[in-house]
C-alpha cells in the first residue's frame, strides 16, 4: 500500500514538473517557411521583355489601323481593301493582346511571390526581436508563463485544378520598332507599393507601442 503511494504521487510530481516546462519554454516560431517560386529571374526578364516589344507593335499597328482609314477616305484604297486589310490586322492585335496578358500575368504573380516572401522575412526578424525582449523581461521579474495558447493558422482554401495556360505566339512580319517608350507603371506595381506602405506603417505602430512600454 504503501510503495503504491509513493509510485502515485512520484507520478503527479513528474506531471507537474512537464506542465511547468512546457509553461516555462520560450516561444518559438518556425526558423523556415516553404517559399515556393513559380518562375526564375530569367523567365520574368523574358517576359518583361516580350510586354515591352508587344506593348510596341500594339502601338504600331494600332496607328496603321487608324492610317487604313484615312487612305480609305482619301481614296488611295477602296473600301473592301480597307475592310481586308482591317480585319487582318485586327487578327494581329488579338493575338498581341493575348502575349501582353499572358506575360503580365507572368511578371504580377512573380512580384506577389517576391511580396509574400519579404513579408515572411520580416515578420520573422521582428517575432524574433519582440520574443527576445519578452523573455528578457521575464527574467528580470522572475516570472513563468501561467498560460499556454497554441495558435493555430486557418489553412488555404485548396484551389481547383486549371489548366495551365499555353504561351500564345504571335505569327506576323514585325516591322521596325520605333524607340521604346517609358515603361508605364503597372496596376500590380502600385498594388505592391501600397502593401508595402501599410506594413511599414504597422511596423512603426509596433515599434511606437514598444517604446511607450
Amino acid at each position: 500500500m504503501t510503495l503504491l503511494f509513493f509510485k502515485r504521487k512520484k507520478k503527479e510530481e513528474e506531471e507537474v514538473k512537464g506542465k511547468d516546462e512546457k509553461a516555462s519554454s520560450p516561444t518559438t516560431i518556425s526558423p523556415s517557411l516553404k517559399i515556393e517560386k513559380s518562375f526564375s529571374v530569367e523567365d520574368v526578364n523574358r517576359a518583361r521583355s516580350e510586354l515591352r516589344v508587344s506593348s510596341v507593335e500594339k502601338e504600331i499597328l494600332s496607328e496603321s489601323l487608324t492610317r487604313l482609314y484615312e487612305a480609305a477616305a482619301e481614296g488611295r484604297i477602296t473600301p473592301e481593301e480597307r475592310d481586308r486589310l482591317v480585319a487582318k490586322y485586327r487578327e494581329q492585335l488579338s493575338k498581341i493582346d493575348s502575349v501582353l496578358d499572358y506575360n503580365q500575368k507572368i511578371i504580377s504573380l512573380y512580384e506577389l511571390e517576391e511580396t509574400r516572401a519579404e513579408l515572411v522575412k520580416m515578420f520573422q526578424e521582428k517575432f524574433q526581436e519582440v520574443n527576445t525582449k519578452i523573455e528578457e523581461i521575464r527574467r528580470k521579474l522572475g516570472l513563468t508563463p501561467k498560460h499556454v495558447t497554441e495558435l493555430k493558422l486557418t489553412p488555404t482554401p485548396t484551389p481547383k485544378p486549371v489548366v495551365r495556360e499555353s504561351k500564345p505566339s504571335v505569327t506576323h512580319e514585325k516591322p521596325s520598332p520605333p524607340p521604346s517608350p517609358t515603361p508605364r507603371r503597372s496596376k500590380a506595381d502600385e498594388e505592391l507599393e501600397k502593401l508595402r506602405q501599410d506594413l511599414q506603417k504597422e511596423l512603426e505602430k509596433l515599434e511606437q507601442i514598444e517604446l511607450e512600454g
